[in-house]
Protein backbone atom coordinates (compact mmCIF):
# COMPACT_ATOMS: atom_id res chain seq x y z
CA UNK A 1 0.00 0.00 0.00
CA UNK A 2 1.21 3.49 -0.25
CA UNK A 3 1.71 5.83 2.09
CA UNK A 4 -1.54 8.04 1.50
CA UNK A 5 -3.22 4.66 1.77
CA UNK A 6 -1.84 4.05 4.69
CA UNK A 7 -2.35 7.53 6.29
CA UNK A 8 -6.38 7.39 5.35
CA UNK A 9 -6.53 3.44 7.13
CA UNK A 10 -4.31 5.36 9.73
CA UNK A 11 -6.72 8.09 10.22
CA UNK A 12 -9.87 5.86 10.15
CA UNK A 13 -8.84 3.46 12.86
CA UNK A 14 -8.12 6.85 15.00
CA UNK A 15 -11.53 7.85 13.92
CA UNK A 16 -13.66 4.67 14.74
CA UNK A 17 -11.82 4.12 17.85
CA UNK A 18 -12.69 7.89 19.01
CA UNK A 19 -15.86 7.35 18.43
CA UNK A 20 -16.33 3.86 20.31
CA UNK A 21 -14.63 6.07 22.77
CA UNK A 22 -17.49 8.29 22.73
CA UNK A 23 -19.82 5.53 23.01
CA UNK A 24 -18.60 3.97 26.04
CA UNK A 25 -18.77 7.48 27.52
CA UNK A 26 -22.20 8.05 26.55
CA UNK A 27 -23.39 4.33 27.79
CA UNK A 28 -21.30 5.00 30.87
CA UNK A 29 -23.37 8.25 32.03
CA UNK A 30 -27.03 7.54 31.30
CA UNK A 31 -26.40 4.54 33.57
CA UNK A 32 -25.34 6.74 36.34
CA UNK A 33 -28.08 7.27 38.58
CA UNK A 34 -28.84 10.99 39.88
CA UNK A 35 -30.34 9.75 43.40
CA UNK A 36 -27.59 7.91 44.38
CA UNK A 37 -25.07 10.61 43.13
CA UNK A 38 -27.09 13.00 45.19
CA UNK A 39 -27.05 10.42 48.33
CA UNK A 40 -23.31 10.40 47.70
CA UNK A 41 -22.92 14.04 47.61
CA UNK A 42 -24.98 14.14 51.10
CA UNK A 43 -22.60 12.05 52.97
CA UNK A 44 -19.84 14.40 52.16
CA UNK A 45 -22.01 16.93 53.25
CA UNK A 46 -22.55 15.23 56.74
CA UNK A 47 -18.72 14.97 57.10
CA UNK A 48 -18.17 18.35 56.14
CA UNK A 49 -20.82 19.66 58.58
CA UNK A 50 -18.97 17.42 61.44
CA UNK A 51 -15.94 18.93 60.87
CA UNK A 52 -17.23 22.00 61.59
CA UNK A 53 -19.10 21.28 64.13
CA UNK A 54 -23.11 21.67 62.95
CA UNK A 55 -24.24 18.46 64.07
CA UNK A 56 -27.50 19.52 63.02
CA UNK A 57 -26.90 19.83 59.57
CA UNK A 58 -24.93 16.80 59.55
CA UNK A 59 -27.90 14.99 60.54
CA UNK A 60 -30.16 16.83 58.04
CA UNK A 61 -28.01 15.76 55.28
CA UNK A 62 -27.76 12.55 56.16
CA UNK A 63 -31.62 12.24 56.66
CA UNK A 64 -31.86 13.90 52.82
CA UNK A 65 -29.55 10.64 51.69
CA UNK A 66 -31.36 8.23 53.52
CA UNK A 67 -34.54 9.39 51.91
CA UNK A 68 -33.07 9.50 48.54
CA UNK A 69 -31.73 5.74 49.74
CA UNK A 70 -34.78 4.49 50.49
CA UNK A 71 -36.64 5.61 47.34
CA UNK A 72 -33.84 3.75 45.22
CA UNK A 73 -34.15 0.76 47.31
CA UNK A 74 -38.10 0.73 47.02
CA UNK A 75 -37.19 1.44 43.01
CA UNK A 76 -34.83 -1.52 42.35
CA UNK A 77 -35.41 -3.98 45.47
CA UNK A 78 -33.67 -6.41 43.18
CA UNK A 79 -31.04 -4.07 42.07
CA UNK A 80 -27.54 -4.67 44.58
CA UNK A 81 -25.45 -1.47 43.27
CA UNK A 82 -26.37 1.94 41.74
CA UNK A 83 -24.15 3.39 39.32
CA UNK A 84 -22.71 6.48 40.69
CA UNK A 85 -19.83 7.86 38.39
CA UNK A 86 -17.82 6.29 35.41
CA UNK A 87 -14.52 7.00 33.72
CA UNK A 88 -13.53 5.55 29.88
CA UNK A 89 -9.77 5.36 29.14
CA UNK A 90 -8.52 3.94 26.06
CA UNK A 91 -5.22 1.57 27.41
CA UNK A 92 -3.51 0.26 24.31
CA UNK A 93 0.08 -0.76 25.94
CA UNK A 94 -0.21 -4.35 24.36
CA UNK A 95 2.84 -5.32 21.35
CA UNK A 96 1.20 -6.02 18.34
CA UNK A 97 3.46 -9.03 17.54
CA UNK A 98 2.19 -12.69 18.48
CA UNK A 99 6.20 -13.81 19.71
CA UNK A 100 6.67 -10.78 21.81
CA UNK A 101 3.30 -11.68 23.39
CA UNK A 102 3.96 -15.28 24.01
CA UNK A 103 7.57 -14.11 25.73
CA UNK A 104 5.50 -11.79 27.93
CA UNK A 105 3.32 -14.80 28.74
CA UNK A 106 5.86 -16.85 29.80
CA UNK A 107 7.56 -14.46 31.82
CA UNK A 108 4.11 -13.92 33.59
CA UNK A 109 4.11 -17.69 34.32
CA UNK A 110 7.31 -17.89 35.47
CA UNK A 111 7.37 -14.58 38.20
CA UNK A 112 3.81 -16.10 39.11
CA UNK A 113 5.92 -19.68 39.87
CA UNK A 114 8.39 -17.65 41.54
CA UNK A 115 5.34 -16.06 43.71
CA UNK A 116 6.39 -12.13 42.20
CA UNK A 117 3.55 -11.03 41.90
CA UNK A 118 4.32 -7.71 41.59
CA UNK A 119 6.01 -8.28 38.44
CA UNK A 120 3.45 -9.98 37.24
CA UNK A 121 0.99 -7.66 37.72
CA UNK A 122 3.08 -5.26 35.83
CA UNK A 123 3.56 -7.76 33.14
CA UNK A 124 0.08 -8.47 32.45
CA UNK A 125 -0.44 -4.79 32.61
CA UNK A 126 1.70 -4.73 29.55
CA UNK A 127 -0.84 -7.09 27.71
CA UNK A 128 -4.07 -4.49 27.80
CA UNK A 129 -5.17 -2.98 24.60
CA UNK A 130 -9.42 -1.89 25.10
CA UNK A 131 -11.29 0.56 25.74
CA UNK A 132 -12.32 0.52 29.51
CA UNK A 133 -15.22 2.07 31.19
CA UNK A 134 -14.60 1.84 35.08
CA UNK A 135 -17.97 2.17 36.93
CA UNK A 136 -18.22 3.24 41.01
CA UNK A 137 -21.08 1.35 42.24
CA UNK A 138 -22.93 2.63 46.01
CA UNK A 139 -23.80 -0.93 47.15
CA UNK A 140 -27.48 -0.70 48.28
CA UNK A 141 -27.26 -3.98 50.93
CA UNK A 142 -24.64 -1.74 52.97
CA UNK A 143 -24.84 1.97 52.31
CA UNK A 144 -28.49 2.72 53.91
CA UNK A 145 -27.93 1.33 56.73
CA UNK A 146 -24.04 3.10 57.62
CA UNK A 147 -26.49 6.20 56.82
CA UNK A 148 -28.97 5.20 59.68
CA UNK A 149 -26.11 3.98 61.88
CA UNK A 150 -24.04 7.80 61.46
CA UNK A 151 -27.36 9.51 62.36
CA UNK A 152 -27.71 7.37 65.65
CA UNK A 153 -23.98 8.22 66.60
CA UNK A 154 -24.95 11.57 65.93
CA UNK A 155 -27.51 11.69 68.51
CA UNK A 156 -25.64 9.76 70.92
CA UNK A 157 -23.16 12.60 70.82
CA UNK A 158 -20.38 10.20 69.06
CA UNK A 159 -19.33 13.02 66.55
CA UNK A 160 -16.32 11.04 66.09
CA UNK A 161 -17.25 7.63 66.02
CA UNK A 162 -20.22 8.87 63.39
CA UNK A 163 -17.68 10.36 60.79
CA UNK A 164 -15.73 6.99 60.80
CA UNK A 165 -18.92 4.95 59.78
CA UNK A 166 -19.13 7.72 56.80
CA UNK A 167 -15.70 7.86 55.44
CA UNK A 168 -15.96 3.72 55.83
CA UNK A 169 -19.36 3.81 53.62
CA UNK A 170 -17.03 6.00 51.41
CA UNK A 171 -14.88 3.67 50.86
CA UNK A 172 -17.43 0.72 49.88
CA UNK A 173 -17.93 1.65 46.93
CA UNK A 174 -17.54 -1.23 44.59
CA UNK A 175 -15.75 -1.11 40.90
CA UNK A 176 -16.81 -3.00 38.06
CA UNK A 177 -14.93 -2.52 34.63
CA UNK A 178 -16.38 -2.92 30.88
CA UNK A 179 -13.48 -4.00 28.46
CA UNK A 180 -13.50 -3.32 24.75
CA UNK A 181 -10.57 -4.99 22.81
CA UNK A 182 -8.76 -2.75 20.34
CA UNK A 183 -7.80 -5.36 18.29
CA UNK A 184 -10.67 -6.74 17.59
CA UNK A 185 -12.40 -3.25 17.05
CA UNK A 186 -9.65 -3.18 14.42
CA UNK A 187 -10.45 -6.45 12.93
CA UNK A 188 -14.00 -5.01 12.80
CA UNK A 189 -12.31 -1.63 10.92
CA UNK A 190 -10.15 -3.89 8.39
CA UNK A 191 -13.54 -5.64 7.42
CA UNK A 192 -15.15 -2.51 6.96
CA UNK A 193 -12.09 -0.69 4.64
CA UNK A 194 -12.02 -4.31 2.54
CA UNK A 195 -16.05 -3.85 1.80
CA UNK A 196 -15.40 -0.21 0.18
CA UNK A 197 -12.73 -1.53 -2.04
CA UNK A 198 -13.60 -5.21 -2.81
CA UNK A 199 -14.45 -4.65 -6.38
CA UNK A 200 -12.00 -2.48 -6.72
CA UNK A 201 -8.59 -3.52 -5.42
CA UNK A 202 -8.34 -7.29 -4.72
CA UNK A 203 -5.09 -6.97 -3.66
CA UNK A 204 -5.53 -4.42 -1.23
CA UNK A 205 -8.54 -6.29 -0.06
CA UNK A 206 -6.71 -9.79 0.42
CA UNK A 207 -3.98 -7.45 2.78
CA UNK A 208 -6.85 -6.09 5.04
CA UNK A 209 -8.59 -9.57 5.52
CA UNK A 210 -4.71 -10.75 6.37
CA UNK A 211 -4.67 -7.80 9.18
CA UNK A 212 -8.39 -8.94 10.32
CA UNK A 213 -7.37 -12.03 10.72
CA UNK A 214 -4.07 -11.03 12.60
CA UNK A 215 -5.97 -8.76 14.80
CA UNK A 216 -8.35 -11.43 15.70
CA UNK A 217 -5.83 -13.87 16.42
CA UNK A 218 -4.31 -10.82 18.98
CA UNK A 219 -7.62 -10.49 20.71
CA UNK A 220 -7.61 -13.88 21.74
CA UNK A 221 -3.98 -14.27 22.31
CA UNK A 222 -4.26 -11.37 24.86
CA UNK A 223 -7.48 -13.40 26.19
CA UNK A 224 -10.28 -11.18 25.64
CA UNK A 225 -12.72 -14.36 25.80
CA UNK A 226 -9.80 -17.15 24.51
CA UNK A 227 -11.76 -19.89 24.86
CA UNK A 228 -14.80 -18.59 22.39
CA UNK A 229 -15.98 -21.00 19.95
CA UNK A 230 -16.39 -18.10 17.78
CA UNK A 231 -12.93 -17.86 17.24
CA UNK A 232 -12.46 -20.12 15.02
CA UNK A 233 -15.63 -19.95 13.24
CA UNK A 234 -14.88 -15.72 12.39
CA UNK A 235 -11.22 -17.13 11.20
CA UNK A 236 -12.60 -19.55 8.81
CA UNK A 237 -14.92 -16.88 7.43
CA UNK A 238 -12.16 -14.78 6.64
CA UNK A 239 -10.05 -17.63 4.79
CA UNK A 240 -13.49 -18.73 3.08
CA UNK A 241 -13.52 -15.18 1.90
CA UNK A 242 -10.16 -15.08 0.83
CA UNK A 243 -10.40 -17.96 -1.46
CA UNK A 244 -13.53 -16.02 -3.32
CA UNK A 245 -11.13 -12.76 -3.80
CA UNK A 246 -8.49 -15.19 -5.55
CA UNK A 247 -11.00 -16.37 -7.13
CA UNK A 248 -12.42 -12.86 -8.23
CA UNK A 249 -15.80 -14.11 -7.34
CA UNK A 250 -17.39 -11.26 -5.80
CA UNK A 251 -17.36 -10.57 -2.31
CA UNK A 252 -19.56 -7.62 -1.04
CA UNK A 253 -22.22 -10.03 0.48
CA UNK A 254 -19.93 -11.90 2.05
CA UNK A 255 -17.57 -9.11 3.21
CA UNK A 256 -21.18 -7.42 4.52
CA UNK A 257 -22.17 -10.60 6.29
CA UNK A 258 -18.41 -11.29 8.17
CA UNK A 259 -19.16 -7.47 9.22
CA UNK A 260 -22.38 -8.60 10.79
CA UNK A 261 -20.64 -11.54 12.64
CA UNK A 262 -17.52 -9.53 13.86
CA UNK A 263 -19.57 -6.16 15.34
CA UNK A 264 -21.84 -8.76 16.82
CA UNK A 265 -18.58 -10.78 18.43
CA UNK A 266 -17.23 -7.34 19.46
CA UNK A 267 -20.51 -6.53 21.37
CA UNK A 268 -20.49 -9.88 22.98
CA UNK A 269 -17.71 -10.06 24.57
CA UNK A 270 -17.20 -6.59 25.31
CA UNK A 271 -20.49 -6.68 27.44
CA UNK A 272 -21.83 -3.92 28.56
CA UNK A 273 -21.76 -1.44 31.65
CA UNK A 274 -24.04 -2.29 34.67
CA UNK A 275 -27.14 -1.18 33.34
CA UNK A 276 -29.64 1.36 35.42
CA UNK A 277 -33.21 1.68 34.93
CA UNK A 278 -34.11 5.55 33.62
Amino acid sequence: MNSQTLNQLDARNHQEIDNERQKATDEAQRCVDQEAVSALKETRNAINAIDQGNTQEALQALERATGKLEILVAQYPELGFVPVSAQVNIIDLAPDDSNEIERIRNQIKSTVNEDDFRTARQLLNSLVSEIRTTIFNLPLETYPDAMKEAARLLNEGKTDEAKTVLQLALSTLVVTEVARPLPLLRADIDIMSAIAIADSDRERTLRLLEDARNHLRLTQQLGYAKGDPEYAELEQAIQDIERQVRANERTADPLSRLLEKFSSFFKRISGTAPAQPA
